[in-house]
């Protein structure tokens, strides 16, 4: 029994996915790899402008509110690890836990630029 050469030119264009055993079907594919290099971009200019205001804080070693500049610092710091652990997990997330991470990395930016501006108005 040969096929006909109707069904297969119409099979020539698909291309099957590899069986993939270890793999729960129930599960979502994980579709947001390619979000990583922008996500770690968002990372690292939140790391430079920490920088900065360390390097700030540095400069005035003996200044009257140098304990309310570390403080906001501190606070910066928290907020920049809760926008390093979203950028960690989005990625490797699918489905609903992808979009809460999403709202975690949303409330951490919010976060950041709130302290920043406090971080601009308190700032010799």
């Amino acid at each position: 029994m040969s096929s006909s050469p109707a069904l297969a030119s119409a099979n020539a264009g698909v291309v099957a996915k590899p069986p993939r055993p270890y793999m729960n079907p129930s599960y979502p594919e994980r579709t947001h790899f390619p979000e990583r290099p922008a996500l770690e971009a968002k990372l690292k200019a939140c790391d430079e402008k920490i920088a900065g205001v360390r390097r700030k804080i540095a400069l005035v070693a003996n200044h009257a509110r140098k304990a309310e500049y570390q403080k906001v610092f501190h606070q910066l710091q928290g907020a920049r690890d809760q926008l390093a652990d979203a950028v960690y997990r989005m990625p490797r997330e699918a489905g609903g836990l992808y979009h809460e991470d999403r709202e975690r990395l949303e409330a951490a930016e919010r976060s950041l630029t709130w302290l920043l501006r406090r971080w601009e108005a308190i700032a010799p």
